[in-house]
């Protein structure tokens, strides 16, 4: 009912997300006012401007900063607070620094000589206006508005109740003594300083390497994408019994990250693979957003992943508690095979494939004797991961936890992304042998993609990452990837440093610098390209190909969950037409603009088979003398003559009483249903039948 939110372990991204979300209600998504969802300047470093969906809750479901926190009626020490001990003090503190209580010349003409005081809406006492400034603490909020025409209610307003957004700045007010507050003397003065420039943005958009250099919607889409990557999702994945949980087998920590990576020690729950990406058009199975897998990569391990679900049997549920214990587990006897699937405790064998309708479990009653199978339904095979026992003291097993597993390689159709919104799909397992290969290295790519991705969503720093994340192979080490940031080596800003590339004292030094210069010393190309070679041919390629290290996400959206195929099947009892839905084993809707496009096309044949032939196909009698479709039926003759059971019976028009003009004809189902419908209505449907 809205009340509660299921905190989903998918991954790390997605569970924190939950903890970090900000809704501004249901009620906003239905009206068409745009002003709720703007971005407004109060919530700058509360609310972060990237991590919102995009499409109908986009600006309503927003996420806090990183650094943001909500203030609670708890102490540092996790002891409740007494608001009266925090109103007493800071009222006593008001009234040494000159807080009267009642303010003298109120009623006077002219701009107030006294202001009043609100702690947490409630006044406390009068301020002189010149003592204003003097008496502004650090530990709790301040609302100063200052006397002025036309403008809001002028007061010193205090707040310390809980439940209000709190964010970390650097103040100049915490330097009495005149300091420059660490500032530069070249600086403009300022009341606030950030404590970083990511600081802004929330936890899931604070990860994404180099998001200054992306367009701003691709760190949007990487925020969506994140939380539905197949990650390592808990530490304790054999000992969960959630109904479903994803896994990906080979996880990597990324080469590029940045520096709230090692804060949130995501290094326990990584999300992708570092791959090798080529950017070329090798084959026309890449186009638009496309992706080439190495097949031997794949077989190797690259991205392959595991469903896990589960199935809870409880025999308590199954028997009165009058009657005691009496369904227990147990392999029946007599029943074929049965041996091949149950142990003699009746359950199932650790790592054992099933198949569907295979059982899992046997419960025996001891009362009756009889054996009842749970059998899985799956369309897949599954393999048996464990079977856990829940037991109650001394009593008999009563409730089991059988979790199974579900392996998934990458095939043909699922969907990956890198971490700069650059979503593909796997459109072909391309062999070892026959993918290009590094002229100087005879490196093969994991992954290729096509060139026409960058240019219009002018993604940087996906390139950014490929040469940076090479470079930094190539030294062993991490590579700092943090946004709004020129490199390391600038930051650091020291000369003689070894290996970063930088030579010189420019704090503008760029970071396509500093990698392409450390890219030169160990042999490749600066600017991140290869001379390749054709795998199919063997000759060399015209251009020089772009390739590098990217950290690649497989999302959980794959083929093997969505697939839909249907022959013949369950049909709806009214209008006999296919149902729809994947678990109903129905088909999918063949709708108007489907329609409209085969009539463009002028396939009028196609369009009679998938709208009448494998639909709803029914011969109906038609009376052509009244142009009834309703009103004939079958009426057995009333002398029936010698052997005349053995012949069809002819349809009757009951309007007509007779059947010389009744004949038959092949329609679609729903328009007989029509017919009926609109005879409820007292509306009649004529037919003018043709000759054939």
């Amino acid at each position: 009912n809205g009340f509660s939110v299921v905190a989903e372990k998918l991954n790390f991204f997605r569970f924190i997300s939950h903890f970090r979300s900000v809704h501004r209600g249901a009620f906003f998504a239905r009206q068409r006012t745009t002003s709720v969802r703007k971005l407004l300047p109060e919530s700058w470093g509360f609310l972060c401007p990237v991590h919102t969906p995009d499409g109908e809750p986009c600006g309503l479901l927003t996420h806090l900063s990183s650094l943001c926190k909500i203030s609670t009626d708890l102490d540092q020490n996790n002891h409740p607070k007494d608001p009266k001990v925090i109103h007493r003090t800071i009222a006593t503190v008001l009234a040494q620094l000159g807080m009267v209580s009642i303010s003298p010349l109120l009623a006077l003409s002219g701009p107030p000589k006294y202001l009043a005081v609100l702690l947490d809406g409630c006044v406390l006492g009068y301020m002189p206006v010149g003592n204003i400034p003097q008496t502004v603490p650090i530990d709790l909020e301040i609302g100063y508005v200052p006397c002025t025409y036309a403008g809001a209610y002028p007061g010193l307003f205090l707040y310390t109740t809980p439940s209000r957004f709190l964010r970390p700045a650097y103040m100049e007010i915490a330097c009495p003594d005149g300091g420059n507050c660490g500032r530069t003397p070249s600086a403009p003065p300022a009341t606030h300083i950030e404590l970083h420039p990511t600081a802004m943005l929330s936890v899931v958009a604070s990860l994404t390497p180099w998001s200054d250099h992306n367009q701003s919607p691709r760190n949007m889409y990487q925020c969506q994408m994140g939380k539905q990557t197949l990650g390592f999702a808990s530490q304790a994945l054999k000992f969960r019994t959630d109904h479903k949980m994803y896994n990906l087998q080979n996880p990597q920590s990324p080469v590029a990250r940045n520096v709230n990576y090692k804060k949130y020690n995501m290094d326990e729950f990584p999300l992708g693979t570092n791959a090798v990406v080529a950017v070329l058009a090798y084959t026309g199975f890449d186009m638009e957003d496309a992706m080439i897998m190495n097949k031997s990569s794949m077989e190797r391990g690259l991205a392959h992943g595991q469903i896990y679900k589960t199935e809870h049997v409880d025999l308590s549920l199954l028997q009165k508690k009058s009657d005691g214990i009496v369904n227990l587990f147990s392999r029946p006897t007599g029943k074929r095979n049965i041996h091949n699937f149950l142990d003699v405790d009746g359950l199932p064998h650790i790592g054992q494939t099933m198949h569907n309708g295979d059982p899992y479990c046997s419960v025996l009653n001891t009362m009756t004797g009889d054996a009842k199978l749970h059998k899985l339904k799956a369309a897949e095979n599954v393999v048996i991961d464990s079977v856990i026992a829940i037991g109650h003291g001394r009593d008999p097993l009563q409730k089991i936890a059988v979790k199974f597993r579900h392996d998934r390689n990458p095939v043909i159709g699922d969907k990956f992304s890198s971490r700069h919104g650059q979503k593909g799909i796997l459109s072909q397992l391309w062999p070892d042998i026959d993918m290009p290969f590094s002229a100087v290295t005879g490196m093969r790519p994991d992954i290729i993609i096509n060139p026409h991705a960058f240019p219009s969503r002018m993604t940087i720093g996906m390139l950014m990452e490929s040469m940076a994340a090479k470079a930094g192979v190539l030294r062993g080490e991490y590579v700092d990837s943090t946004p709004f940031r020129s490199s390391s080596a600038a930051l650091e800003a020291k000369d003689g440093k070894t290996g970063s590339g930088y030579k010189g004292k420019d704090k503008h030094y760029p970071a396509i610098s500093e990698f392409g210069e450390q890219l030169a010393q160990h042999g490749f190309n600066y600017h991140g390209t290869e001379v390749m070679y054709s795998g199919l041919l063997g000759t060399e390629l015209t251009c020089e190909i772009f390739i590098g290290v990217v950290y690649y996400q497989r999302l959980r959206h794959m083929v093997s969950d969505k697939f839909q195929v249907r022959s013949l099947g369950a049909i709806n009892p009214v209008t006999r037409q296919p149902v729809g839905g994947r678990k109903l084993g129905g088909g999918i809707r063949f709708g108007e603009m489907e329609r409209d496009s085969l009539l463009a096309h002028g396939a009028a044949y196609l369009l009679h088979d998938r709208l009448h032939t494998s639909s709803d196909y029914h011969v109906g009698d038609v009376c052509t003398t009244c142009g009834s479709l309703l009103s004939t039926l079958m009426v057995p003759s009333k002398q029936p003559a010698v052997g005349a059971r053995n012949k069809p019976k002819k349809a009757t028009c009951k309007v007509c009483q007779s059947n010389a003009g009744v004949v038959k004809v092949a329609m679609p189902f729903v328009f007989r249903y029509l017919a009926a419908e609109l005879a409820a209505m007292n509306v009649k449907l004529t037919l003018k039948v043709a000759s054939a």
